[in-house]
């Protein structure tokens, strides 16, 4: 979905060199799964998983929310645990339903991850998005911020608001083109039209 002169500006940077030289020198010793821990709960879990799949689904619904697993006694002990027993054979959560296998009904142990998401792209299937998200969406607002190909998007749009099914990596894009031109409106906007 990005536009023409994004994806030059793109051209020849490695977002994975990148990454790679902000680790910590001792990352590249610990398991491959391990590894793939460290980055996602350093890449995912403040920014993403914690604030919008967490404080703000709980916002929503008056709930204050409670991290048990966030503790950093268990965290400490994950840590030190040998990456079979952490997940087996994509079994996510084996030690945690091994341990507790006891306490729950068999359904809930040997049901696979189901994700507990936050809405997102499928609110647009209620035919009315407010008028402030619909000028962000607009040809004019998308070749202004120039970071989205505004053809792309009006596809993804259309599909959207359908009802036709789109996959979890277009709802995606499409909830990260809308925080897009808002952070753009906000910060960027703001910034220039105050100097």
């Amino acid at each position: 979905f990005y536009s023409a002169d994004l994806q030059s500006t793109l051209a020849g940077h490695n977002a994975i060199e990148t990454l790679a030289a902000t680790l910590p020198k001792k990352v590249a010793h610990f398991a491959p799964f391990n590894r793939a821990q460290y980055i996602e709960s350093k890449s995912l879990m403040a920014g993403y998983l914690l604030n919008s799949q967490g404080d703000r689904m709980l916002a929503k619904n008056s709930v204050e929310g409670r991290f048990p697993f966030l503790d950093h006694r268990v965290i400490e002990f994950a840590n030190k645990l040998p990456p079979k027993l952490k997940m087996k054979a994509l079994n996510e959560k084996y030690l945690l339903k091994q341990a507790m296998k006891r306490y729950l009904p068999d359904e809930i142990v040997n049901r696979h991850k189901q994700p507990y998401r936050a809405p997102d792209a499928d609110v647009l299937r209620l035919n009315y998005l407010p008028e402030q998200v619909q000028d962000l969406l607009s040809d004019r607002a998308i070749s202004d911020v120039g970071l989205f190909d505004y053809k792309k998007v009006k596809m993804l749009i259309k599909k959207a608001s359908s009802n036709r099914n789109i996959t979890n990596s277009e709802s995606q894009a499409l909830m990260g083109i809308i925080s897009t031109q808002i952070l753009h409106k906000q910060f960027v906007n703001n910034s220039v039209a105050s100097q």
